[in-house]
């Protein structure tokens, strides 16, 4: 696989989107599958399914 790619592919399944602002943030591998709060709003972000 092209290291670049596999890049983009950990980034993408780490970024979230804050249901209250909807604003984007990527998340620390080790939370990817708890919920966490916004960092601009304070809101619970949800984990992916």
């Amino acid at each position: 696989m092209n290291p670049i790619f596999a890049v983009f592919l950990t980034i993408f399944r780490l970024k979230r989107t804050c249901p209250e602002c909807k604003r984007d943030q990527v998340v620390p591998a080790s939370k990817r599958l708890e919920s966490v709060r916004c960092k601009f709003c304070g809101a619970d972000v949800p984990p992916r399914k």
